[in-house]
């Protein structure tokens, strides 16, 4: 094979296989460890971690630059990093979760995009509840027609609002990805 093929991986989780390169691990393991590489206020929840995780190893899995140990499969598989088998030229990407270097300005200092966070939880849990009464109203409409003239104006006002809420929710998150933040 006169050519490799490049893959481009999270560059913290190329590191910390590369300290492990001939021992087992699990997804477990190496998101501990991956977790210890995440400044204090940027962590990430252990689930998203290991689902992000998870599915590089998949991908790595997948053009032969690990394999699964001893066959296992399931909770707890344990797989084995060899880059030197599999051809593939692996080329590293920033991790979504480590912020850049202290050297470079942040767009966005921590207090700030936790503030973020927070605002982008509080859209979600009311455009949930604005769906939920805009779907009571229909119900009510549907179910007793004797209400509909009361009920119709209600539920056309709060499916404005469901409109409404969902366009501040995408404009946060849409700042949030600008500025690089998991959400």
């Amino acid at each position: 094979m006169d050519k490799f093929q490049s893959l481009q991986v999270d560059k913290t989780l190329i590191e910390l296989l590369q300290k492990q390169a001939g021992n087992p691990f699990s997804t477990t393991a190496i998101r501990d460890l991956y977790v210890l590489e995440i400044p204090e206020g940027q962590q990430p929840g252990r689930n998203q971690l290991r689902k992000h995780i998870y599915r590089e190893l998949l991908r790595l899995e997948s053009a032969k630059v690990i394999e699964r140990h001893g066959r296992s499969t399931g909770r707890g598989c344990k797989f084995i990093f060899n880059p030197e088998l599999s051809g593939v030229e692996l080329e590293t990407k920033p991790s979504p979760f480590v912020a850049i270097d202290s050297h470079d300005e942040s767009p966005m200092d921590v207090k700030t995009q936790r503030a973020l966070q927070e605002e982008l939880s509080q859209r979600r849990i009311e455009l949930v509840a604005s769906i939920g009464e805009a779907e009571e109203y229909q119900r009510l409409y549907n179910k007793y027609p004797a209400l509909r003239g009361a009920v119709k104006e209600q539920y056309l006002e709060s499916r404005e609002k469901s409109t409404k809420l969902l366009g501040q929710l995408r404009a946060v998150e849409s700042v949030i990805a600008k500025i690089g933040f998991p959400s």
